[in-house]
């Protein structure tokens, strides 16, 4: 009787799992998650998308079209301070008969010590500008809750954020926008529900909550012969991981720093990866289409 009991609340928590586990959303009854972002780095499947992109300090490297795409395709645009400028450079190195086809803003948020007062002024006549001078958070966190507001007072549901940044430069800002994501959970500068990834050159990365996730990877990922993934303990030891799908699975293993940090680790060709951890960690994988235009050709003409 007790076989057959426990036989029925397995089937019933299954069923649970597959009705509420959503993309990237937690189930408070089971703590599951799963994540795909096919929709945001696929050009055709952005506008079923509900995503905001912020455009950070920092060089935009990845691929013209595919930027271009994300951000017209995006319900919000955001410039934080010196991200302004990065982007005016970005659409002035655009084809002429291509710049009047990119939106403008709808924000411009910063305490705006990097943004040129020509490039400000340049865009405060036709953009949303709100200045954030508290400098007990970065300007990052702050576009994050600028942005929550934004979208409360036009009532827009946005399901993710995209930030373009770099993990080049200053140490201490790539650091500091690893803080951020953190942030985003523990003070809620956005929604409960939504995702906030940060896309660095052709890297996306975000946080993998205690818990279990299961993380689709894409096609051109997952094969891509020079494939990366890593699964880093950020602020504590994450006492427990367990993976499938990788390369160099782990088992019920503690990751620390000092000991065992999953670094260039790889994909074993499985379309999903799973990850069951204690602790919060940073996941990163290379998606080689954000910078590579064969990818971002082949996807815009999948039959040649």
């Amino acid at each position: 009787m007790n076989g057959t009991l426990n036989n029925m609340v397995g089937m019933i928590c299954n069923v649970l799992y597959m009705q509420l586990n959503n993309c990237g959303t937690s189930c408070n009854l089971l703590k599951c998650w799963k994540w795909d972002i096919t929709q945001l780095i696929t050009r055709q499947l952005q506008m079923q998308a509900k995503y905001a992109v912020l455009i950070l300090n920092r060089p935009i490297t990845q691929n013209q079209e595919f930027i271009t795409s994300l951000w017209n395709n995006a319900l919000v645009r955001v410039t934080v301070d010196g991200g302004t400028n990065r982007w005016d450079k970005f659409l002035k190195e655009l084809p002429d008969s291509e710049q009047n086809t990119i939106k403008l803003p709808d924000l411009i948020t910063g305490d705006f010590d990097s943004i040129s007062q020509d490039i400000l002024q340049k865009y405060t006549k036709s953009c949303k500008v709100v200045h954030t001078p508290d400098q007990n958070y970065t300007d990052f966190s702050k576009a994050l809750m600028e942005l929550q507001k934004h979208c409360d007072q036009q009532e827009l549901e946005i399901e993710d954020v995209v930030t373009i940044c770099q993990s080049s430069g200053r140490l201490d800002q790539i650091l500091g926008n690893i803080q951020t994501l953190f942030l985003a959970k523990e003070k809620t500068l956005l929604r409960p529900n939504t995702r906030l990834y940060i896309m660095t050159d052709d890297a996306v990365s975000w946080l993998l909550c205690p818990g279990h996730h299961i993380i689709s990877i894409p096609e051109p990922t997952r094969l891509h012969k020079r494939a990366w993934c890593s699964l880093v303990p950020i602020g504590a030891t994450c006492t427990n991981m367990t993976t499938s799908g990788l390369k160099w699975n782990l088992d019920d293993e503690p990751l620390r720093f000092g000991e065992l940090v999953s670094t260039s680790n790889t994909f074993d060709g499985s379309e999903k990866v799973t990850v069951k951890c204690s602790n919060t960690v940073l996941w990163s994988m290379r998606v080689p289409s954000l910078t590579d235009a064969h990818y971002v050709r082949s996807e815009s003409n999948p039959n040649p």
